[in-house]
């Protein structure tokens, strides 16, 4: 492409439909994404070739890859893109009826079962154009998702200020034992000598961070025999109900759980130390009024979870 490029010759609508074709890796995918015609998305795709003298996509098994030359433009296209869009929501009151937008959210397991049902329910009664994509975890920690542009907002236990992100505390999930309903050693309480005799199904964690819980375990005068680790927490409830096994849960996904299988749920034979959670947002973003609205769905799912399970600490 030569230096001198004529801007004037690029399409705003070109370049989103770059963007939905390198993101589905499928031609037909992205035009059902972007509610168009599979030949108006080739055509534009025809267009876009002829202006970057670039061929941009080429025949795959199962769709299209992009090109060496696409794979450089992506990320300023989606930079531009992602600027664009904030540049026309600063200062503008989110309008729910007629609001057409994909937030990105950044959470843990345990924070998607606790929150975002409630959410989920403002939106499909009151903005149904909105739209919600959950990055977990096991793709990047929340606040790099944050702070690498990947979502809009994070919400966990963050244990440190970050310089140009701005904190919501929310709340403290107490903690609670689960174990299946027909366990024969437990009957509506766990003891001490109990917690640290059974066998545990844990969520994995790091070095430090597990560290850090069984130091926390052994001033209490427990200790963890884990005999299961898994690295997603939606298979606990499956493992602990099969199993004469218990997990340490936060409330709110415990209850949830319960719902759903055959689980008793137990105060702690100890007090609870769980950190507050918060939400973070990129402190460049505090006038848009979208990602304003969402935090504040948050707050109110946070403090609707709260009272319905006893699971809020003073403030």
């Amino acid at each position: 492409m030569s230096q001198d490029f004529d801007l004037r010759r690029i399409d705003l609508n070109l370049l989103i439909i770059f963007d939905a074709i390198y993101t589905a890796g499928n031609i037909t995918r992205a035009s059902q994404q972007l509610g168009m015609s599979q030949p108006t998305v080739s055509n534009a795709l025809g267009r876009l070739r002829a202006q970057f003298n670039d061929p941009l996509f080429q025949r795959a098994e199962k769709g299209v890859a992009p090109t060496p030359f696409a794979d450089g433009l992506i990320v300023p296209v989606r930079q531009a893109l992602e600027i664009l869009r904030d540049t026309l929501l600063i200062n503008r009151d989110f309008d729910l009826a007629n609001a057409n937008r994909t937030f990105r959210l950044a959470m843990n397991d345990f924070t998607v079962v606790g929150l975002l049902p409630d959410l989920l329910n403002q939106i499909a009664t009151r903005a149904s154009g909105v739209r919600v994509q959950v990055i977990g975890q096991e793709v990047m920690s929340p606040m790099d998702a944050l702070l690498a542009g990947e979502a809009d907002i994070a919400v966990d236990t963050f244990t440190k200020e970050v310089p140009g992100v701005n904190f919501i505390p929310l709340h403290i999930p107490q903690g609670v034992v689960a174990a299946r309903r027909s366990h024969p050693m437990l009957r509506g309480e766990i003891s001490k000598q109990q917690f640290s005799k059974l066998g545990h199904v844990a969520l994995r964690q790091d070095s430090r961070m597990r560290a850090h819980a069984e130091a926390v375990l052994l001033s209490h005068g427990v200790t963890r025999r884990i005999i299961c680790e898994v690295s997603n927490c939606i298979a606990m409830p499956s493992l602990i109900t099969t199993t004469d096994l218990i997990a340490v849960l936060p409330g709110p996904f415990a209850r949830n759980a319960a719902r759903h299988y055959d689980l008793q749920i137990l105060p702690l034979p100890f007090p609870s130390v769980a950190q507050r959670l918060q939400i973070a947002t990129l402190g460049d973003k505090t006038k848009d009024s979208g990602i304003e609205w969402l935090s504040q769905q948050l707050h109110q799912a946070a403090k609707h979870s709260a009272v319905e399970e006893h699971w809020l600490a003073p403030e």
